[in-house]
């Protein structure tokens, strides 16, 4: 393939031909380049299913080489884990194990939390059920990961499906950060980010800026707080997204997550 003359002469993009390379290593290239300058340790795979499988198993191999190259380079630099880390969003994923596991991909994006944890934030016992379905199946003779939200750019914000209230979406840091897999928190989670205007595109509302002013007012600080304090508990025990699930009571709701070492028991008290 000959590199487009527009490619060649833009200096910004700093592209140079490769001899006799296909789109396909052109891309591969560009992509792992960033991954070598940059420690990059991760892809988020957008429209997986229409691009072939063998592809992402090139790019995950060679993109792993790159990381391994960047790390010997920078061994003072601190990434989460030694291993690159890919995640497919393949419309409508659930939670099973299908054909995507078998290009490479860590994980596949889960696109049912998202109405399920609208009942969470109003009462956390009613995520039993999904906490206790979920981490049966990841955790199977079979294992594998998916990865779920509350908020994307092309569904729906949590804040506009909670009506904004501001106290449903302090709670649906639980419904999200106990979830048995890996979790993604969107932009705004954390601070209750409103919908925003919409033209040709009605989602366009969900990539709204950010509400920096809420948060440099101290309008959202407990929020932002509950939302961190979370987060990092998550951090510190791996159980939680890794773990079994035990229900030890309903009410009130007490529940077992273990994963080698690692016990967590998380009680769910109302004020």
């Amino acid at each position: 393939m000959e590199l487009p003359e527009f490619l060649r002469r833009k200096d910004a993009s700093r592209v140079s031909p490769l001899p006799d390379a296909t789109v396909r290593e052109y891309l591969i290239t560009w992509l792992t380049d960033w991954v070598r300058e940059f420690g990059v340790d991760g892809f988020r795979v957008d429209t997986a299913k229409h691009v072939e499988q063998e592809a992402w198993k090139e790019l995950k191999l060679r993109a792993q080489a790159a990381l391994d190259d960047y790390r010997a380079r920078h061994p003072e630099a601190a990434l989460p884990a030694p291993e690159f880390w890919m995640v497919a969003e393949v419309f409508p994923h659930s939670v099973q194990k299908s054909g995507y596991f078998d290009a490479s991909f860590d994980a596949v994006i889960n696109f049912d939390l998202q109405e399920e944890a609208v009942a969470g934030a109003r009462c956390l016992p009613a995520m039993e059920p999904v906490y206790a379905g979920y981490a049966e199946k990841l955790n199977g003779p079979d294992p594998f990961n998916v990865l779920s939200y509350i908020s994307s750019h092309d569904t729906n914000l949590f804040s506009r499906m909670a009506g904004n209230d501001p106290t449903l979406q302090k709670r649906a840091a639980g419904a999200l950060l106990f979830t048995p897999g890996a979790v993604q928190i969107f932009y705004g989670d954390e601070s209750a980010r409103p919908f925003g205007p919409t033209g040709s595109d009605p989602h366009q509302g969900t990539r709204s800026d950010m509400n920096w002013s809420a948060i440099e007012s101290g309008e959202v600080s407990g929020m932002l707080g509950h939302w961190r304090k979370l987060g990092q508990f998550r951090d510190r025990h791996p159980a939680i997204g890794a773990g079994t699930h035990n229900l030890i009571s309903q009410r009130p709701y007490i529940f077992l997550r273990h994963l080698g070492d690692d016990r967590v028991v998380i009680a769910f008290g109302r004020k």
